[in-house]
């Protein structure tokens, strides 16, 4: 599946239905594709029979070392009969597949609240099981039919992640905005059944799904492991732009201050039950408390990282394993910025102290107000070029400073949220700015060697807990 991984997502069309047919884009020299003369163009129908609909499918029906291929060519069609290795395919890349539309109107939906004449690629609403298993993206699974949650077994799309915010069906209709009840824990119960394993999120909305419909919905999943693996809790994002939308209380210090505790208790309860925490915290809860992230040993191997669900721990940890690199090299002075939201200076200050300690090391940080978003959303993965480039020139950078960027602060095409191109940023305050990686010791290894990191095709997709990987960071 390394193939899929890499593929992009922003930009492409969305649909409610997928059809059938996966067309070529290249055909590859010297592979099986090239020598039976596959085209660009050609759109591959069916393998030994069965409907090809995107890269899974065809990844799932060409493992065989015996293969009917049904090709269309326009208005013909030519069926091919391959022998090949098992490990093999056709030698070719196929176009983006289309995603398929979400079919509800969460209350809480940060795309509802995005300013206008941003890139239309940005407002696209998908809520896809195919996704989920390729790149971690949670979805709702209100928008399956009855084949495609049949796929989903028969395929073993495994693990899934799924959006619940709550098991009790009412609320959870409320929160996504449906008119009917819209039980969850059926399909979870059947996917169990079959061996699909799951991970569980939970977007805490004060005053509607937290309290006593929390912990229902802790201990309803927490019932269903291990096919229910862990469950996280992020706290949703407000923007300035939320206008004409249900009203919402954003999660204050008090209430992270409550959730601490309460998901505190049930993870000793849990672990002692289940031998696992189970459920998670989001690490803005901590940090607006002022509070130290967890320990390391209490992520149990860090299920939902790419949930920014003890990214930060790693993100220290690994700064302490590998700073030794950094004090056993003899270079000339050297000086950075680091930029960052509001959050991040609870953690980066420290950090900055340390480096500063070596000798070749001069370091500071920026923290940047979300003045394009609103000064609530205070994550590094929602900055804009605009506010990154008025921080730094109200911080009076200098010309011989090095800008470290965070890595999702930025897509594929080096453009940030607001189109600003990177190029546009170092012309604005005047000085190098590189993009760095979730290692800060690699980040400066690179930017003393004059690389700088794109998270793009290729590289592991790192989600956000209010907007989907796909939409902010491909």
């Amino acid at each position: 599946m390394d193939v899929i991984r890499g593929a992009q997502v922003e930009g492409r069309r969305s649909v409610e239905h997928v059809d059938t047919g996966l067309q070529i884009r290249l055909v590859h020299p010297d592979g099986i594709g090239d020598a039976i003369g596959l085209q660009r163009g050609d759109v591959v129908e069916t393998i030994n029979g069965h409907p090809v609909c995107d890269p899974i499918d065809y990844r799932f029906y060409m493992g065989e070392e015996d293969v009917s291929a049904l090709v269309r060519r326009g208005e013909d069609r030519f069926l091919f009969e391959i022998e090949k290795d098992i490990e093999d395919d056709l030698g070719v890349d196929f176009e983006d597949m289309p995603i398929l539309k979400c079919d509800n109107k969460c209350v809480f939906c940060f795309l509802h609240q995005m300013p206008k004449g941003l890139r239309k690629t940005l407002y696209y609403q998908d809520d896809d099981y195919r996704l989920s298993f390729l790149h971690g993206a949670y979805v709702t699974l209100t928008n399956l039919s009855e084949d495609e949650f049949q796929r989903i077994i028969d395929q073993k799309l495994s693990p899934m992640y799924i959006s619940v915010h709550a098991t009790d069906p009412k609320l959870r209709a409320e929160l996504l905005g449906r008119r009917r009840a819209t039980p969850v824990l059926d399909r979870i119960d059947i996917l169990a059944k079959h061996g699909i394993q799951m991970h569980a999120q939970v977007v805490l909305c004060p005053g509607i799904n937290d309290g006593r419909a929390l912990k229902q919905t802790v201990f309803d999943l927490a019932a269903r492991h291990p096919r229910v693996e862990s469950l996280g809790v992020v706290p949703l994002g407000l923007t300035k732009f939320r206008k004409n939308l249900p009203r919402l209380n954003p999660v204050t210090r008090a209430d992270a201050v409550m959730a601490i505790r309460e998901i505190t208790a049930w993870q000793g309860m849990l672990k002692k039950r289940l031998g696992t925490r189970f459920v998670y915290l989001g690490d803005e809860m901590y940090l607006m408390t002022g509070q130290s992230v967890p320990k390391r040993s209490e992520y149990d191997g860090f299920p939902l990282v790419e949930n920014g669900i003890g990214m930060v721990r790693r993100f220290i940890d690994g700064f302490e394993n590998r700073i030794e690199d950094l004090e056993n090299l003899a270079l000339p002075p050297q000086r950075f910025v680091l930029v960052t939201g509001m959050l991040g200076t609870h953690f980066l200050d420290e950090m900055v102290k340390r480096l500063n300690q070596i000798s070749w090391i001069d370091a500071r940080v920026v923290p940047v107000v979300n003045h394009f978003l609103g000064e609530g959303i205070t994550v590094s993965g929602l900055l804009s070029g605009n506010d990154i480039g008025r921080a730094l020139i109200d911080a009076r950078i200098r010309s011989d400073e090095t800008v470290l960027l965070p890595p999702n602060c930025l897509n594929h095409n080096g453009l940030f949220l607001d189109d600003l191109l990177l190029k546009d940023l170092e012309q604005e305050v005047e000085c190098r700015a590189v993009v760095g990686t979730y290692d800060l010791v690699e980040t400066i290894q690179n930017a003393v060697g004059g690389v700088s990191a794109f998270v793009g095709a290729g590289s592991e997709i790192v989600a956000h807990p209010y907007i989907s990987s796909h939409q902010m960071e491909n």
